[in-house]
Parts: C-alpha cells; structure tokens; sequence
C-alpha cells in the first residue's frame, strides 16, 4: 500500500514549516536590497529588442559602446528601464511648430 501525504500528514506539515521560513528569508533579503534595486525594473535583451526593433547585433553593439546601460548577472543581461527612459528623454526631439 502506498503512503499518502495529506495536509493532516507530519510530512506535510515539516513541508509547509519549511516553505514558510523560506518566505521569510526572502522577504527580509528584500527588505535589506538598495531602494534602487527593489525599485528598478528590468528589462531583458529580448524585450529591449522587441521595444525599439534592433536586431541582436545591434544590441551587442549599443552595450560595446556604452550607448545603452546594462548590468550582467548570473549569465544573463538586463537593462534598467529608468536609464532606458534616460536615454529617449535625451535624444528626443520636438516637432517644428509652424
């Protein structure tokens, strides 16, 4: 016969302790993250590719000439949206008023 892990189960209950306790570490991991960190949001290659129509070259090399800021973190690359606004606020353009 097999056994059953129910909700009543000690192993389930050990199961929920532990998720529980691990929520926590992680909700006070966040809480001691920089403002900035908690706050920013990042976008990945492909999304700053779909947004403004670049191809992976191109990408590659706005981040070669530190045209487009980014930050590499565990093998992948993000780009924060605030300093993406940055840089469209920047170069924008206004219309001629006739």
């Amino acid at each position: 016969m097999e056994d059953w892990i129910t909700r009543r189960s000690p192993e389930y209950k050990e199961i929920q302790e532990k998720a529980l306790a691990t929520l926590d570490c992680i909700e006070k991991m966040i809480e001691t993250l920089p403002t900035y960190v908690n706050s920013e949001t990042y976008l990945t290659g492909e999304e700053v590719r779909n947004l403004f129509g670049l191809s992976q070259r191109s990408l590659q090399n706005y981040r070669d000439e530190r045209i487009i800021p980014y930050t590499a973190f565990g093998g992948k690359i993000l780009y924060p949206m605030s300093e993406i606004a940055k840089i469209l606020e920047k170069n924008f353009v206004k219309p001629i008023q006739r």
